[in-house]
This record gives C-alpha cells, structure tokens and sequence, in this order.
C-alpha cells in the first residue's frame, strides 16, 4: 500500500533524493581537498627537486597594508650573482626592454 502525502508524493523517496544529493555534494567537496593536497605536496616536492631558495625581497611575515616604506618592500637593485629561472628570464625581458628604448 503506497502512502502519499498532501502533495501527492511518497515522502520516503523525496528524503532519499535529498539524501543521494548531499552524498553528491560531498564527495564533489572531497574530490577538491584532495586535489588540493596532491597539488600543495606535487608543488613542494618540485621546489624541493629545483633547490628552491626564497629571495630575501620576499617576505610572508611582512605587513600587508601598509604605508611606511621598509627594508623588506623596497624594490630589489639590479640583478648581480646567482639567478634562478624566474630571474634569468625577467632579466632577459628587462635587457631586451631596454634595447628597444635606446634603439
């Protein structure tokens, strides 16, 4: 014998519907943080791999509003000794700007 409620529905399958999106939703969320953390250590290892050295321009600690002009948000001087990557090709980019400014 089917129940039905005011609105004609069975109430049991309504729940479960609702039930089966919420499981959705949470594995979507899980799916996410995992990828999250797979993504954070892949990151970290390939730091790792390529002796990763934080510049000392670079500071995490250092006031994110601020006015006052410090030693840690000073515009860096001109690149001189060792370079990374990164480093190589912003001064490959800033010798080539400044070709096209002269030339």
């Amino acid at each position: 014998m089917l129940r039905k409620n005011v609105w004609g529905a069975r109430s049991e399958l309504v729940v479960g519907v609702v039930i089966l999106i919420v499981l959705l939703a949470i594995a979507f969320a899980a799916g996410y943080v995992v990828r999250d953390l797979k993504s954070r250590k892949r990151r970290a290892d390939a730091r790792r791999w390529t002796d990763y050295a934080q510049p000392d321009w670079l500071n995490a600690n250092a006031p994110a509003n601020t006015n006052e002009v410090t030693a840690t948000n000073q515009i860096a001087g001109a690149a001189t000794g060792e370079l990374g990557r990164l480093g190589q090709m912003l001064d490959r980019w800033e010798t080539r700007a400044r070709a096209r400014r002269v030339g």
